[in-house]
């Protein structure tokens, strides 16, 4: 898995979110506690902390390293610095969406979300990460989207802007049609893989039958050191903090939505002259469709 070391990633919560569900579960009870009580730690010494989240001082530094900070002192600056900034930016965290909540209310709550997580995964990207992206799309003689739920139609969105601009493209969806395809790509292939968890079963397995024809991975993810990211090539990370309403994926959608545009201008205007060819082209056909 070729992606940025640790020390490029944002710090603080975004940091901390970005690894939680690869934590050991003791290590993860720290980092939930964090979370849970970011204002507190900072004033915390290191027994204290373990205290309270129910673990070892050595539970605690070990969670530390695993997300890349050298030990306890750095990580509470490192919040300290990290939550000076948000207040600064005007970030807050937003409500839960809740039974009852009338709908000026859950109109207000559903655009923190989406304004919560696009900001966020904004900070998540990495420049290098995105423009070897890019440059792995451009090089692709096929592109192909893989994912499921609410991230397949993430997919369908991906082959939908990149067939109108030329480039050969197929978002696939289904666990069977992905091994069938995957087992006979080339290392001239391409597949960008799409999961919130980066934990779905049958991705992993589909990805593993990609691995082993040469071809190219991109996953878009928010749990770096999740399963599919083994097979990555490169990861873009995504943040997104769901509702309890979890079915509905509001913000990880939303994310990888975006991420998807992110990597469809980037290459757009890498060809500008082609992609503003191919444009015109599609949109003249597509006017026979209107009234």
């Amino acid at each position: 898995m070729a992606i940025n070391e640790k020390s490029s990633l944002p710090h603080g919560e975004l940091r901390i979110k970005s690894h939680l569900n690869s934590l050991k579960p003791a290590e993860k009870k720290v980092g939930e506690y964090i979370l849970k009580n970011v204002s507190e730690v900072i004033h915390l010494s290191i027994t204290n902390l373990a205290e309270k989240a129910g673990v070892s001082e050595a539970t605690v530094v070990k969670f530390c390293k695993r997300i890349g900070y050298s030990g306890y002192q750095e990580l509470k600056i490192m919040l300290a610095q990290s939550g000076e900034e948000g207040q600064v930016q005007g970030e807050y965290i937003y409500g839960e969406i809740e039974a009852g909540d009338k709908i000026d209310v859950i109109i207000n709550k559903m655009f923190q979300i989406y304004s919560h997580s696009l900001n966020s995964t904004k900070k998540l990207l990495q420049n290098a990460d995105v423009e070897t992206c890019i440059q792995l799309i451009l090089g692709a003689e096929r592109l192909f989207f893989f994912g499921f739920g609410a991230s397949g139609l993430v997919a369908l969105d991906g082959e939908l802007k990149f067939k109108r601009i030329n480039h050969t493209t197929e978002a696939i969806i289904d666990n069977h049609n992905q091994k069938t395809v995957g087992a006979l790509l080339t290392e001239k292939d391409l597949v960008i893989a799409i999961s919130d968890s980066g934990k779905t079963r049958e991705l992993v397995e589909s990805l593993k039958v990609v691995r082993e024809t040469g071809a190219k991975i991109i996953v878009i993810t928010s749990n770096l050191g999740s399963p599919v990211t083994k097979y990555a090539d490169r990861v873009l990370l995504t943040s997104s903090q769901e509702t309890p309403f979890r079915g509905s994926a509001l913000a990880s959608r939303m994310a990888q939505l975006a991420v998807i545009d992110l990597l469809f201008l980037g290459v757009a205007t890498a060809e500008y002259d082609k992609t503003l060819e191919a444009l015109e082209k599609t949109r003249k056909v597509m006017l026979t469709s209107r009234l």
